[in-house]
């Protein structure tokens, strides 16, 4: 598990390792873990899937690409708490 900031100055947390066929099996876990509801539509790509999901007034994205693997990313400073017991989480129960 990677932790550091993007280019934004947000939060980000990758687990390179994983791949993107895990990623609907690892949101859908998260998202039900959590209490999240989704703030968007997930887009797809050919190298990437992401989607923004809330919880309350915060928001998180829970996102994949074949450079980062599965990444959480804090879109506000007040998520950032949150991010990081989503990204343990993850590391605890998909990443071993």
């Amino acid at each position: 598990m990677g932790e550091h900031r993007d280019a934004s100055d947000r939060l980000t947390f990758d687990f390179q390792k994983v791949e993107a066929s895990a990623y609907s099996k690892i949101t859908e876990a998260v998202a039900n873990n959590f209490n999240l509801t989704p703030a968007n539509l997930i887009a797809r790509g050919l190298d990437e899937m992401f989607q923004d999901y809330r919880q309350g007034d915060m928001r998180i994205g829970l996102e994949w690409d074949n450079w980062s693997g599965y990444i959480v990313c804090a879109k506000d400073k007040a998520a950032e708490p949150l991010a990081k017991e989503i990204a343990s989480y993850i590391n605890a129960k998909f990443n071993s």
